[in-house]
């Protein structure tokens, strides 16, 4: 019976719960184009990734530093993320550094 129960939990939980990479959204702005582009933010256990088009995980590249200024919003922060080729400005709510960097090293 407990074998039974395992299996329809596993099911309910595959269908309701969180899939692949990305089981958390928030929302965050690149800088793109020289403007800020809102977005939506996938967090998942080893990466973030912005509206579907832009992966921020160690392994693209790393945090260089966090301002608050020039950021679109006051209680954003701006986060400059170094990849092989340029830099990606992500601004996100400053309550959302806790959860970045569970994901990201972020500069002291």
């Amino acid at each position: 019976m407990s074998v039974l129960i395992e299996v329809i939990g596993g099911v309910a939980a595959g269908i309701l719960g969180p899939t692949g990479d990305d089981h958390t959204l928030g929302d965050g702005d690149v800088f793109i184009n020289g403007r800020w582009q809102e977005g939506e933010l996938c967090f998942g256990p080893s990466r973030i990734v912005w509206d579907k088009r832009i992966v921020f995980s160690p392994a693209q590249g790393r945090v260089e530093m966090i301002t608050h200024h020039d950021s679109p919003y006051k209680s954003f922060r701006v986060l400059h993320f170094r990849r092989a080729d340029d830099v990606v400005l992500l601004a996100v709510h400053h309550r959302e550094l806790k959860r970045v960097a569970t994901i990201l090293p972020l500069p002291l």
